[in-house]
């Protein structure tokens, strides 16, 4: 299989999949948007409060429409299908979520679903001669262009002092990156669970976990996102859809087994192991995301605004962005105002 290899050649090809996906969207928005019976709410299989809710019908109880999910390999994806008007609701990771800011993809941050810890990690060969970051040179390894993993490989990278124009980074995503590893067509690569653990199960070893380089301030999330014209149309789903992550969360922090149960069922785990890669992520309530360390207020936003700056200068750098988006143009991606809502009608 051909996978690409240039991140200037992903760039351009997303580039002009959104550019035509936010023209087709805006003109249809005015005519379709009031008249939807539906939410489409786009998934990955992580196993967050996402997937919680999913597996408890959480959505199709409360939000009185139905509920169309689809599955989603990266967040790269997501963005796609967002400026084509095709999902409503959907998670991408942080970096995945900077380039939507980028190129303009009509759409605001409204939750975290959780911060990335031990969950993503780049894996290579038990044995191998790649012993630290350092020696990678001449490696060939995967990653999802875009991807929260893609900004950490490269950081990662970056901070051993190795040009990424000296290692072959492909552009995978995970099932792929699974099947590539399996063939031995891949010295490593840099994924989220569950493909994690199936690499680390195939004879492989952690070279490095997002939760080290989060330590040294290269902070990584999962991040929910709306469409422009559905939240315009559609405010009160929104704050229910937030209603029910705030619900998820709760579950995961006071009955850890239930949620642990239902995210098995959803990745087709056991309970053990879907306790265990819940438990390698970090998630916020839904106040503590309202506070300067994370989405803040609109009157006061938070540091969440300042990493995705900080991760679109990295990425312009990387030539993975043609721009980075400033400060200004951050902010109005992120509408803390829903979840205030959600929050503020929660306790009436």
């Amino acid at each position: 299989m051909d996978y690409r290899v240039t991140k200037r050649s992903v760039v351009h090809v997303v580039v002009a999949i959104l550019a035509l996906g936010v023209a087709v969207s805006a003109a249809a928005a005015g005519r379709s948007e009031s008249r939807r019976n539906h939410v489409v709410i786009g998934f990955q299989a992580i196993p967050n409060g996402e997937l919680v809710a999913k597996q408890l019908g959480w959505h199709e109880e409360s939000l009185g429409v139905d509920v169309r999910w689809v599955q989603f390999n990266s967040g790269s994806e997501l963005n796609a299908a967002v400026a084509a008007g095709s999902v409503d609701l959907g998670l991408g990771g942080s970096s995945t979520t900077v380039v939507a800011i980028a190129q303009g993809v009509p759409a605001q941050v409204i939750w975290i679903h959780n911060i990335i810890g031990d969950n993503e990690a780049l894996v290579v060969r038990r044995g191998s001669v790649f012993r630290s970051v350092s020696d990678l040179r001449g490696a060939t390894i995967a990653a999802p262009f875009g991807a929260t993993t893609h900004y950490h490989l490269l950081t990662a990278l970056d901070l051993a002092g190795v040009d990424a124009a000296e290692v072959r980074v492909l552009d995978m995503p995970p099932t792929e990156m699974l099947a590539a590893w399996q063939r031995g067509d891949i010295d490593g690569g840099f994924v989220w669970e569950p493909t994690l653990a199936a690499m680390l199960e195939n004879d492989g070893r952690v070279l490095i976990a997002s939760g080290a380089l989060a330590e040294q301030g290269y902070v990584t999330g999962d991040i929910g996102i709306v469409r422009n014209g559905f939240a315009e149309q559609n405010p009160k789903i929104v704050v229910q859809y937030i209603r029910n992550q705030i619900r998820a969360v709760e579950l995961i922090r006071d009955d850890p087994d239930r949620a642990a149960r239902a995210i098995a069922a959803e990745l087709s785990l056991d309970a053990t192991e879907a306790r265990r890669q819940m438990d390698s992520l970090v998630f916020v309530d839904g106040e503590t995301q309202l506070s300067p360390e994370y989405l803040g207020t609109p009157e006061r936003p938070g540091s969440l605004a300042d990493v995705f700056v900080e991760t679109g200068r990295f990425l312009a750098e990387q030539d993975t962005i043609s721009e980075a988006p400033g400060r200004s143009r951050v902010l109005e991606f992120i509408a803390p105002e829903f979840l205030q809502e959600a929050l503020e009608s929660d306790a009436r």
